[in-house]
């Protein structure tokens, strides 16, 4: 008798991965949900390797530096915008080394080492990869207690979901920014509740950051200094969180409508994935039903350098940057204020 396949009861795991990328491009091949079905059966430690990139890009997009003017805002002067952002992955994110369980339990006998990569290598596609996932194998004495109970091996085996091709880690804000004096401005960032899909929850985020006008304290002729810090947070349905922030320095100056500037800044952050296993077969290489699982990945704090160029249009302004760090970024905003 073949045994159920286990599934997440909550389907969050890739919601806050991949809602924002549904919202900008069309439905692929492969649904949000087939692919929860796979990742259920990996575990958190190759669950975490699937996603980390995307999840890790995610924290770098909220991380990203919210810039586009090389000075703030001056008292009641306002920005109102809609803002993109992007990480964009390397070839090092495309792929991760799958981990096999040491033994597994089954009928009350301890299986030492009791499954083999089916073509010999344990690399296997991230979610930001493409190709098809790693296929498991039982084997040696594992596989040889299943063949004399009369069960097919082939019904214990661990299929890895296949890569996305995805091209970058996405974000997106509605953005306010005001000038409250002093030579500072505050942003508000955030994205009101979204429900596409009834299993996956709402996804929220909201942030804050404050630019101060360095050059009222360290004046260079011809040059704006900047400083800014800030914090992003992200949330889907009850099972998800990320956190991000960010601080540094930019510098720049006007010519005419064009706004040039560039900076240094740091960012790190975390994405928590909490999730809870359903094993209605007792497969042994599964926790029990019920089972709540986690894990976290972590951007440590690392520099990250960005450049960019901002013009205005009477009321209307158009801006972007590009971030160079261990994953490249962009932003482009889009907004319209008193500047």
């Amino acid at each position: 008798m073949r045994p159920d396949r286990p599934r997440f009861r909550r389907s969050a795991l890739l919601a806050l991965c991949l809602l924002p990328w549904l919202l900008l491009i069309p439905a692929r091949e492969a649904s949000g949900q087939e692919l929860l079905d796979q990742i259920s059966a990996l575990g958190s430690q190759n669950a975490a390797g699937y996603v980390a990139p995307l999840t890790d890009g995610l924290v770098r997009a909220l991380a990203s530096g919210y810039v586009d003017r090389s000075r703030p805002l001056d008292p009641l002067r306002f920005d109102l915008g809609l803002r993109f952002l992007g990480t964009r992955f390397g070839e090092e994110d495309r792929v991760f080394a799958a981990s096999l369980p040491d033994s597994v339990v089954y009928a009350g006998q301890v299986f030492r080492d009791p499954y083999i990569p089916a073509g010999g290598s344990l690399e296997t596609p991230t979610i930001a990869g493409k190709g098809d996932g790693l296929t498991l194998d039982p084997h040696g004495s594992f596989r040889s207690a299943l063949l004399a109970r009369g069960l097919d091996p082939d019904d214990y085996r661990l299929v890895f979901p296949a890569g996305l091709d995805l091209p970058l880690a996405p974000n997106l804000a509605v953005q306010l920014a005001v000038g409250i004096g002093l030579g500072t401005e505050v942003a508000l960032r955030f994205l009101p509740a979204v429900q596409l899909l009834p299993e996956v929850g709402e996804l929220r985020s909201h942030g804050i950051s404050v630019h101060h006008h360095l050059s009222g304290w360290i004046p260079v002729p011809g040059l704006d200094i900047t400083g800014m810090v800030g914090f992003q947070e992200a949330t889907a349905g009850d099972g998800i969180d990320l956190r991000a922030v960010h601080w540094g320095a930019t510098a720049g100056t006007r010519l005419g409508p064009l706004d040039l500037f560039g900076g240094a800044q740091i960012r790190s952050g975390s994405a928590r994935v909490e999730y809870r296993v359903e094993n209605p077969g007792n497969l042994p290489i599964l926790p029990d039903s019920g089972t709540s699982l986690s894990f976290r990945t972590r951007v440590s704090a690392e520099p990250s350098y960005l450049v960019g160029v901002r013009l205005q249009l009477l009321v209307l302004n158009l801006s972007g940057h590009y971030v160079f760090g261990d994953q490249d970024g962009f932003s482009i905003k889009l907004g319209m204020g008193l500047p």
